[in-house]
């Protein structure tokens, strides 16, 4: 069995059930300023690149110039309704704390804007879970750039051949490519479909059904 050295993690799809929260924003933004509303099927398909791209593809090319303030006030309005009905997905948390007792490191890198994906983190997981949270700031470069991570990880002297990255989009696959990474961990209970995720040009080493699935890469953890 590898001997990891920590676990990255995406957010969106992967460790929390974020969609209902964001979509509720989503349209809040477009009906404020005369749009329709998307469904939560079409904002499945619109997540995984950032808050510029939601908002992008769900105002699908109306009122364009129009999206500064769509975006402003969806992000106002997320900001204090992040975790309404955000949730951890169903044994991660287990999962998260097997590894711990391991001496497996956290983090998260999320495309979500730093402010949110910290409330949300704070609002779903004991504190401490995470050795640190790697978010976005507004208009930085977004993943599967692996700059952000780099810069924000520097203290831990990570050895990427050590690493493994869980995450449930086209988007991640780039991500751990691009951070180095050979460990790539596709999550199938997220918001991309397998299907979706076999068009990226890297494959995973695995396709994992249920966050339970994590424990079998932790050392001295039993599946029963």
């Amino acid at each position: 069995m590898e001997n990891y050295q920590a676990f990255v993690f995406d957010m969106d799809g992967t460790i929390v059930d974020t969609l209902k929260d964001m979509i509720d924003a989503v349209n809040i933004g477009l009906t404020t300023y005369g749009l329709e509303p998307i469904t939560y099927e079409e904002g499945r398909t619109f997540v995984g690149n950032g808050s510029v791209k939601l908002i992008q593809r769900s105002m699908k090319g109306k009122k364009t110039e129009l999206f500064d303030q769509v975006f402003s006030c969806y992000y106002d309005y997320y900001r204090s309704h992040a975790a309404v009905k955000t949730k951890p997905f169903p044994y991660l948390l287990d999962a998260l704390e097997a590894a711990k007792k391991a001496s497996i490191l956290l983090f998260i890198y999320t495309n979500k804007p730093e402010k949110i994906a910290e409330e949300v983190k704070d609002c779903c997981f004991p504190k401490g879970t995470f050795a640190k949270m790697v978010g976005i700031p507004l208009g930085g470069k977004t993943k599967p750039d692996p700059k952000a991570f780099f810069d924000a990880t520097k203290e831990y002297h990570l050895d990427y051949s050590r690493v493994a990255y869980f995450g449930d989009s086209v988007t991640d696959i780039l991500t751990a490519h691009n951070l180095g990474t050979p460990h790539m961990f596709s999550v199938l209970w997220g918001y991309q479909s397998k299907e979706k995720i076999l068009t990226a040009p890297y494959k995973p080493e695995a396709f994992l059904t249920s966050p339970k699935e994590i424990l079998s890469l932790i050392p001295r953890v039993s599946l029963n």
